[in-house]
Protein backbone atom coordinates (compact mmCIF):
# COMPACT_ATOMS: atom_id res chain seq x y z
CA UNK A 1 0.00 0.00 0.00
CA UNK A 2 1.08 3.53 -1.13
CA UNK A 3 2.74 5.56 2.49
CA UNK A 4 0.38 8.35 1.63
CA UNK A 5 -2.92 6.08 1.19
CA UNK A 6 -1.59 4.37 4.09
CA UNK A 7 -0.90 7.33 6.77
CA UNK A 8 -4.06 8.79 5.11
CA UNK A 9 -6.60 5.80 6.14
CA UNK A 10 -4.73 6.17 9.22
CA UNK A 11 -6.47 9.38 10.26
CA UNK A 12 -9.26 8.50 8.66
CA UNK A 13 -12.46 8.01 11.32
CA UNK A 14 -15.59 5.59 10.36
CA UNK A 15 -18.96 7.58 10.94
CA UNK A 16 -22.00 5.50 10.28
CA UNK A 17 -24.52 7.81 9.99
CA UNK A 18 -27.86 6.82 11.57
CA UNK A 19 -30.70 7.03 9.49
CA UNK A 20 -31.98 4.50 6.75
CA UNK A 21 -31.52 5.92 3.21
CA UNK A 22 -33.38 5.20 0.00
CA UNK A 23 -31.38 4.91 -3.52
CA UNK A 24 -33.93 6.36 -6.13
CA UNK A 25 -33.59 6.09 -9.83
CA UNK A 26 -36.03 8.80 -11.88
CA UNK A 27 -36.24 9.88 -15.51
CA UNK A 28 -34.76 12.95 -16.49
CA UNK A 29 -38.11 14.21 -16.95
CA UNK A 30 -38.94 14.43 -13.66
CA UNK A 31 -35.69 16.53 -13.18
CA UNK A 32 -37.41 19.80 -12.50
CA UNK A 33 -40.54 18.66 -10.18
CA UNK A 34 -37.52 17.08 -8.01
CA UNK A 35 -35.55 20.10 -8.02
CA UNK A 36 -38.22 22.35 -6.85
CA UNK A 37 -38.70 20.28 -3.85
CA UNK A 38 -35.04 19.91 -2.84
CA UNK A 39 -35.02 22.74 -0.08
CA UNK A 40 -36.87 19.92 2.06
CA UNK A 41 -34.44 17.40 1.94
CA UNK A 42 -31.84 17.08 4.70
CA UNK A 43 -28.33 15.82 5.21
CA UNK A 44 -27.19 13.16 3.89
CA UNK A 45 -28.72 14.39 0.57
CA UNK A 46 -27.06 13.26 -2.56
CA UNK A 47 -28.96 14.55 -5.98
CA UNK A 48 -27.02 13.79 -9.50
CA UNK A 49 -28.27 14.37 -13.08
CA UNK A 50 -26.97 12.66 -16.00
CA UNK A 51 -28.87 12.28 -19.40
CA UNK A 52 -29.79 9.30 -18.80
CA UNK A 53 -30.93 9.47 -15.56
CA UNK A 54 -31.91 11.58 -12.33
CA UNK A 55 -30.34 10.00 -9.11
CA UNK A 56 -31.18 10.58 -5.42
CA UNK A 57 -30.10 9.47 -2.41
CA UNK A 58 -31.84 10.64 0.29
CA UNK A 59 -33.22 9.73 4.19
CA UNK A 60 -36.46 7.14 4.25
CA UNK A 61 -38.42 9.24 5.67
CA UNK A 62 -37.91 12.25 3.84
CA UNK A 63 -38.65 10.61 0.18
CA UNK A 64 -41.66 9.06 1.57
CA UNK A 65 -43.17 12.70 2.53
CA UNK A 66 -41.23 14.42 -0.55
CA UNK A 67 -41.63 11.74 -3.27
CA UNK A 68 -45.13 12.03 -2.96
CA UNK A 69 -46.52 12.17 -7.05
CA UNK A 70 -42.77 11.73 -8.33
CA UNK A 71 -42.32 8.92 -11.02
CA UNK A 72 -39.79 6.81 -9.83
CA UNK A 73 -38.12 4.03 -12.00
CA UNK A 74 -36.53 1.84 -9.25
CA UNK A 75 -36.54 2.60 -5.47
CA UNK A 76 -33.57 0.47 -3.42
CA UNK A 77 -34.42 0.78 0.60
CA UNK A 78 -32.28 -0.04 3.32
CA UNK A 79 -29.01 1.77 2.83
CA UNK A 80 -27.16 2.90 5.45
CA UNK A 81 -24.26 5.27 4.81
CA UNK A 82 -20.71 5.46 6.18
CA UNK A 83 -18.73 8.63 5.78
CA UNK A 84 -14.95 7.80 5.67
CA UNK A 85 -14.19 11.18 7.55
CA UNK A 86 -10.68 12.32 6.55
CA UNK A 87 -10.51 15.69 4.08
CA UNK A 88 -9.22 14.57 1.25
CA UNK A 89 -6.98 16.59 -1.91
CA UNK A 90 -8.40 16.00 -4.91
CA UNK A 91 -4.86 14.18 -6.37
CA UNK A 92 -5.19 11.81 -3.87
CA UNK A 93 -4.46 8.55 -5.56
CA UNK A 94 -5.88 5.18 -4.62
CA UNK A 95 -7.59 5.82 -1.04
CA UNK A 96 -10.59 4.43 -2.72
CA UNK A 97 -9.48 1.88 -4.21
CA UNK A 98 -7.99 0.00 -0.83
CA UNK A 99 -11.05 0.89 0.98
CA UNK A 100 -13.05 -0.79 -1.95
CA UNK A 101 -10.66 -3.58 -2.19
CA UNK A 102 -10.44 -4.16 1.06
CA UNK A 103 -14.43 -4.89 1.29
CA UNK A 104 -14.92 -6.70 -2.12
CA UNK A 105 -12.19 -9.23 -0.86
CA UNK A 106 -14.95 -9.54 2.47
CA UNK A 107 -18.26 -9.99 0.07
CA UNK A 108 -19.34 -6.77 1.02
CA UNK A 109 -20.85 -4.74 -1.68
CA UNK A 110 -20.37 -0.98 -1.97
CA UNK A 111 -21.23 2.23 -3.89
CA UNK A 112 -19.43 5.42 -3.28
CA UNK A 113 -20.52 9.13 -2.96
CA UNK A 114 -18.21 11.44 -2.98
CA UNK A 115 -18.16 15.16 -1.71
CA UNK A 116 -15.43 17.29 -2.76
CA UNK A 117 -13.68 16.35 0.50
CA UNK A 118 -14.87 13.14 1.78
CA UNK A 119 -16.39 10.03 0.54
CA UNK A 120 -19.00 8.38 1.90
CA UNK A 121 -20.19 4.61 1.12
CA UNK A 122 -24.16 3.24 0.94
CA UNK A 123 -23.90 -0.31 1.92
CA UNK A 124 -27.02 -2.44 2.52
CA UNK A 125 -28.68 -2.51 5.82
CA UNK A 126 -27.57 -6.73 6.19
CA UNK A 127 -23.87 -5.58 5.68
CA UNK A 128 -23.49 -2.62 7.84
CA UNK A 129 -21.80 -4.31 10.96
CA UNK A 130 -19.37 -6.31 8.59
CA UNK A 131 -18.84 -3.65 7.03
CA UNK A 132 -18.02 -0.96 9.74
CA UNK A 133 -16.28 -3.89 11.41
CA UNK A 134 -13.69 -3.93 8.44
CA UNK A 135 -12.95 -0.63 7.78
CA UNK A 136 -12.32 0.15 11.43
CA UNK A 137 -10.11 -2.96 11.08
CA UNK A 138 -8.35 -1.39 8.63
CA UNK A 139 -7.66 2.23 9.67
CA UNK A 140 -6.01 -0.15 13.13
CA UNK A 141 -3.62 -1.79 10.56
CA UNK A 142 -3.10 0.92 8.55
CA UNK A 143 -2.30 3.67 12.06
CA UNK A 144 0.14 0.81 12.61
CA UNK A 145 2.07 1.15 9.17
CA UNK A 146 2.19 4.45 9.49
CA UNK A 147 3.40 4.63 13.23
CA UNK A 148 6.36 2.76 11.83
CA UNK A 149 6.91 4.82 8.43
CA UNK A 150 8.45 7.94 7.05
CA UNK A 151 6.65 10.46 6.99
CA UNK A 152 4.99 11.65 4.14
CA UNK A 153 5.80 15.05 2.89
CA UNK A 154 4.60 16.81 -0.46
CA UNK A 155 6.59 17.76 -3.47
CA UNK A 156 7.03 21.35 -2.57
CA UNK A 157 6.18 20.82 1.23
CA UNK A 158 3.23 20.28 3.52
CA UNK A 159 1.45 17.58 4.89
CA UNK A 160 -0.91 14.71 2.69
Amino acid sequence: MDARVAQLLARTKVVVQPDRLVWVSLPPAERGRLQRRADRFHSPFCLTFSAQEVSLVCREVEWDHVGKGLRPRAVQRGYRMITLDAELDLDVVGYLKVVTEHLARAGVPVSVVSTFHRDHLLVREEDLPRAQALLEALVRECAGMAATAEPFHRPGGGEP
